[in-house]
């Protein structure tokens, strides 16, 4: 494995194929997708419903019904290769700059910005509170009694 690969896994990136995955199906979700995400820039909205039908739903049901041989959804697709604070921006950041182009602002790459940072802020705070409390107040030795619990009023 070379520097940046190194690197990469480091960040949470995950290069490893799981043996009984389809590397075609793979393939698919790595080129379908950001060809469906970026298709909503260039379609109409009804035009854009028919390519995500074919581009997301229809795989995406295959997947669901087929549980056992090798096709993953999207979802699965993505925890496995992307690390959380990647893959909530660019989920967060793709949804507001498409739907920002759909309801004809100016600037919708502005907007896609904005939502990712709300992507990383939702992941950030996400794994921060499922995480125990790195409070002192949580040490043994600090811990307030019943009494001391109490909101003096």
């Amino acid at each position: 494995m070379g520097l940046l690969g190194k690197l990469l896994r480091k960040l949470g990136f995950n290069g490893d194929v799981p043996d009984e995955w389809s590397r075609w199906w793979l393939t698919w979700w790595v080129l379908g997708t950001p060809a469906v995400i970026g298709s909503a820039f260039v379609l109409d909205f009804e035009e854009w419903l028919g390519v995500a039908v074919l581009g997301f739903l229809l795989p995406e049901l295959i997947s669901l019904l087929r549980r056992d041989d090798g096709l993953p959804p999207l979802t699965h697709f993505i925890r496995h290769f992307l690390p959380n604070w990647f893959a909530f921006p660019l989920i967060y950041g793709a949804l507001g700059s498409v739907s920002a182009h759909w309801l004809g602002f100016a600037q919708p790459e502005r907007i896609g910005a904005v939502m990712a940072l709300l992507g990383w802020l939702t992941d950030h705070f996400s794994v921060t509170y499922a995480s125990p409390d790195p409070g002192p107040h949580m040490q043994p030795e600090s811990r307030p009694t019943d009494s001391e619990q109490r909101l003096a009023l």
